[in-house]
């Protein structure tokens, strides 16, 4: 699953440079720790129990979809031949209409997997929106029960250097998977 974030991403890495900026500046601030702490999302959407459970259910029903839809394409493959072999000995008449029928076939497989594509997406894109909401929320009450200033969320790819201490991906993994039990 593959959750966006590049929207709030801007504002994120606003208030965590305000946050640090006034940690250093203004002097009632200097004495209070900021404590931050970095969440990879995607490593808790691949790796949370629910994640790896809600995917292979989708690549099940996807698997599933696919079979369907390579037997409909079989017959398409078949009816092809066929019309091949009795080429020879059909009427044009014969020969066209046994075309139209491959021909519609093709179209109706080539439609069915455009619409389970469409669908697959879509679910995808909804599974993904509700664990992501189910998981800010765990971050939410981690940050809130261990003090920190400041979450960050964003992929591993987008921040240049963080201390491993700061990671704190494996703990909200931890207890978004003890909330789901």
């Amino acid at each position: 699953m593959n959750v966006g974030f590049q929207r709030g991403r801007g504002a994120v890495l606003a208030a965590a440079a305000w946050l640090l900026l006034l940690g250093w500046t203004a002097p009632g601030w200097t004495a209070q720790s900021v404590h931050i702490g970095v969440v990879d999302v995607q490593q808790v959407l691949n790796q949370s129990q629910r994640g790896k459970t809600i995917k292979q259910k989708l690549d099940q029903e996807m698997a599933l979809r696919q079979k369907d839809l390579d037997a409909r394409q079989q017959e398409v493959v078949k009816l092809q031949a066929e019309l091949e072999k009795q080429a020879p000995v059909l009427s044009e008449q014969a020969k066209r209409e046994k075309f139209e029928v491959i021909q519609r076939k093709g179209r109706d497989v080539r439609r069915m997997a455009e619409d389970a594509n469409r669908d697959l997406d879509k679910r995808v894109g909804e599974a993904e929106m509700e664990v992501t909401r189910e998981i800010f929320s765990v971050i939410q009450e981690y940050g809130k029960d261990q003090g920190y200033t400041i979450i960050l969320t964003l992929e591993r790819r987008t921040v240049a250097y963080n201390a491993a201490a700061v990671d704190i991906t494996a703990e909200i993994i931890k207890r978004y998977d003890s909330k789901q039990k």
